[in-house]
């Protein structure tokens, strides 16, 4: 957005580069300071770090006590990644069909969020790589008909609501099935139009109305 509305390209790669040290930094701080110097994360936060970076949540002074709890805690937290995981691998090229996958049909997935953050991994477990492919391809749809729009509009409003409608799905998507594939930590954010909530599928919504408002004004009568 910054980038539409006009931002001169240095003053652009002085902010992504400062922005960069900066979530570099709160990562390290997270994983490797002493928990007096650790900046104010909140615990479920650094946990989902530790959980990513694949690193031990006991600290290294641990006692054994202190270390199996650690690591019943670090169990845990990883379950319903992983479940995810082994959702995504088992779907194969076809999936299992539709409502037969062992995962969320036995519970290994738990129901609470297989139909919200991970409605993905159900997905390519029941449809497998077609369907995943096949979802993936309407999210593509919907990404470049929001780029076409934004460059149709008639003025810079225009460009910026459709640009940031397009911006806003497309990171939505990417962290809701980056988790799935380890290239991104558990946020809980949704996958936009799937995932099972009322207030997420009406901001959807209600963003899908905004390009299309965006379409309708991009004629000057």
């Amino acid at each position: 957005m910054m980038f539409v509305a006009g931002v001169p390209l240095r003053f652009l790669g002085k902010f992504l580069g400062a922005s960069t040290v900066v979530v570099l930094f709160v990562i390290i701080n997270a994983l490797y300071f002493p928990a007096d110097w650790r900046i104010s994360l909140q615990e479920y936060q650094r946990q989902r770090l530790l959980v990513f970076f694949d690193k031990d949540f006991a600290p290294p002074n641990a006692t054994p006590a202190e270390r199996k709890a650690a690591r019943e805690l670090q169990r845990s937290r990883t379950h319903n990644i992983r479940q995810a995981e082994i959702s995504v691998g088992s779907g194969g090229l076809t999936g299992k069909g539709w409502g037969q996958g062992p995962q969320t049909r036995l519970g290994y997935l738990p129901r609470g969020v297989a139909h919200n953050d991970f409605i993905f991994s159900v997905i390519a477990e029941e449809t497998g790589f077609l369907g995943s492919i096949a979802v993936l391809a309407l999210y593509t749809i919907i990404l470049l008909k929001g780029m076409q729009i934004a460059a149709e509009a008639r003025d810079r409003l225009g460009k910026l609501l459709a640009v940031g409608v397009v911006a806003l799905i497309f990171c939505h998507v990417f962290v809701n099935i980056g988790m799935h594939l380890r290239v991104m930590p558990v946020t809980g954010i949704p996958l936009p139009l799937l995932s099972y909530g009322g207030s997420s599928v009406l901001s959807s919504l209600i963003a899908i109305a905004v390009l299309q408002n965006v379409q309708l004004h991009k004629k000057s009568y």
